[in-house]
């Protein structure tokens, strides 16, 4: 296993390179993350990886705001909440888009919504890129035969597991290490809540609140007053 800073020079072109071809492990603030391909592929993978219950979904890391608001349904969200810009504000938070119609169902749609982690700093570049190299990819099912090319994110963990999601260093690596993955982002960055991050649901006429994580509270005075369901 390679293991080095995400900030490292070389970090962008292995994570691209490997992440191709299989899942990587990332120390994110919070919380341990697996990153995969956005593919049909990338879900079987974590699928192994986790050992994954049924009736679960994958989320993104969002490389490009942009392209991930052009996923979105655009008559289905907020007239506060149209742009990249109006979602900046959320880093370190999941956020919950109308991408298809409610019917449709996948390893990365749930009634037609799906979730992507935003991240700034040396996660935005790395992600960026990441996203970018996946670009050209055929459309595939797991999109509605669509393309989005954010990599897809997942805790590093059991499916299942009662402790949650991993969030020691040392867990982390053992977990890795007896799956397989073969390159390990690292971070100095640590933020002093520890856990997965939490999900903003975003609908017309309402935001609603779907995990708790840490700072959860900042993240809800952001919201315009009139959209809060909680």
């Amino acid at each position: 296993m390679t293991i080095l800073p995400i900030n490292e020079k070389s970090a962008v072109e292995l994570a691209i390179e490997e992440i191709h071809q299989s899942p990587i492990l990332v120390q994110l603030p919070t919380v341990f993350a697996l990153l995969a391909a956005p593919t049909s592929k990338g879900v079987a993978q974590l699928d192994r990886l986790k050992s994954r219950l049924g009736g679960k979904n994958y989320g993104t890391v969002i490389g490009s705001l942009d392209n991930f608001i052009a996923q979105a349904k655009q008559d289905y969200l907020p007239d506060a909440f149209t742009s990249a810009k109006h979602y900046a504000r959320l880093n370190g938070a999941f956020i919950r888009l109308p991408f298809r119609d409610k019917t449709f169902q996948s390893e990365t749609i749930k009634d037609g919504t799906h979730q992507g982690l935003l991240l700034a700093g040396a996660y935005s570049d790395l992600l960026i890129k990441i996203e970018e190299s996946f670009a050209g990819y055929p459309p595939d099912k797991i999109w509605d035969h669509k393309n989005y090319s954010a990599p897809l994110c997942t805790s590093c963990n059991v499916s299942g597991d009662p402790d949650g999601s991993i969030v020691a260093f040392d867990k982390a690596l053992s977990f890795a290490k007896a799956r397989g993955v073969k390159l390990f982002l690292t971070t100095t960055k640590q933020a002093a809540q520890k856990g997965s991050y939490p999900i903003l649901g975003f609908e017309k006429h309402k935001v609603t609140v779907h995990r708790q994580g840490p700072s959860l509270e900042a993240f809800k005075a952001r919201i315009p007053a009139y959209l809060r369901s909680w």
